[in-house]
């Protein structure tokens, strides 16, 4: 059961004892932590307070349910029933998205024309010829309104683009669909690990050509350079919170394959310190590097000089974070924010000294094409 706490700061630190499980999720939190380019770290954003839930486990194929209640007798009878209810909706996806059809938009429109987003490439490249930063995260967004449903919408997309944060939230009147591929932060058992991308190149249908792309990407120097800029600036982040010598790279630059893109991923984990705390585990690497530039500071603030509108929910971290310390939480990207008969898709890609303004914009559209696909929708460049 969940609370929702739209657009609040709220508590990362509460904890309980902790239970014998075979998973590390426990409830407290589940919801979407909002971008911020301030210095001092909120956790604002929007949640869901959860002192219950259903874990499926789908290697196992065994479904735990999970909660904090004052005594046995009060867990039995919500797992009771909590079993009715299951028994009479059946579980069954494809039942509901019969009845109920997914949302779809007739026209998005990006906020920022194809030469303005090149225009402001430029103007991040001389930001960088000038040394203010090394790397920056140039994002925009598209935006229009819909009819339908949006948790159908969902769940055609997952069946269409599975992806490691897919995930279906809603708090309040706003729905988040995110099929992120990107780690933001995971803890468990005291071992943090973050796992920036940074590197793109499109599928294709022709397996030759496929592979093709894959190693093209692989291989470039420009995409190679710029995850291995992150990367550095995660080790710097986790050094705050864990041991120096425990600070691991594992995985560098290595291609992962999505449904319609290939990634350029890294794995850099670290043993957190005694004593610290969720909040300050999170505030130490957030908001993620790879969504900013870098040096982190100075690129914030260029990118709030740069972009039309404040980013809200993307380029922050969703997921979710226990009550026993550990969390697990994706970077808000390949995500659409539903609200008020509007939605959102944020939108963005890595600018370096070596950037083609035609390659970055023609990597925006692609990092869009699956959600806008699935919204059948046709996009105003």
């Amino acid at each position: 059961m969940g609370i929702g706490y739209p657009s609040q700061e709220i508590d990362l630190d509460e904890s309980f004892d902790d239970l014998d499980l075979p998973f590390s999720f426990r409830p407290m939190l589940v919801g979407v932590m909002h971008y911020s380019d301030a210095e001092e770290f909120s956790g604002s954003g929007d949640w869901l307070k959860v002192d219950r839930a259903f874990v499926y486990d789908h290697t196992k194929k065994r479904l735990y349910f999970i909660g904090r209640f004052e005594t046995r007798a009060d867990f039995d009878q919500w797992h009771h029933a909590a079993l009715l209810r299951l028994a009479l909706i059946g579980g069954d996806s494809a039942s509901y998205t019969l009845h109920n059809q997914a949302a779809t938009s007739t026209e998005l429109i990006c906020e920022d024309s194809k030469d303005q987003y090149q225009q402001k490439i430029e103007i991040a490249k001389e930001h960088i010829s000038k040394g203010d930063v090394y790397q920056l995260c140039l994002t925009t967004r598209l935006v229009g309104e819909y009819l339908g449903d949006e948790l159908s919408y969902f769940l055609r997309l997952r069946r269409q683009n599975p992806a490691p944060y897919a995930s279906f939230i809603r708090v309040g009147r706003k729905s988040f669909v995110s099929i992120s591929p990107e780690r933001f932060l995971a803890i468990d058992s005291q071992t943090a690990t973050s796992s920036p991308i940074k590197g793109t190149r499109p599928r294709s249908e022709d397996k030759d050509l496929d592979a093709q792309l894959a190693a093209e990407l692989s291989e470039s120097d420009k995409e190679r350079a710029e995850n291995l800029m992150i990367v550095d600036l995660v080790r710097n982040d986790l050094s705050v919170i864990c041991a120096p010598e425990s600070i691991l790279v594992s995985d560098l630059l290595k291609v992962k394959s999505y449904s319609t893109v290939h990634q350029l991923v890294s794995d850099v984990s670290g043993e957190l310190r005694e004593g610290v705390s969720t909040s300050q585990a999170i505030a130490a690497l957030f908001p993620g590097g790879s969504m900013t530039g870098a040096p982190k500071l100075r690129a914030m603030e260029i990118i709030s000089a740069l972009e039309e509108s404040k980013r809200g929910a993307y380029s922050g971290a969703l997921g979710w974070v226990g009550g026993n310390g550990n969390l697990d939480l994706g970077m808000v990207i390949r995500t659409a924010v539903f609200e008020s008969g509007k939605v959102t898709i944020g939108i963005g890609g890595g600018i370096t000294s070596a950037s083609e303004p035609e390659a970055e914009h023609q990597e925006i559209q692609i990092k869009a094409q699956a959600l806008v696909s699935a919204l059948s929708a046709v996009v105003r460049w």
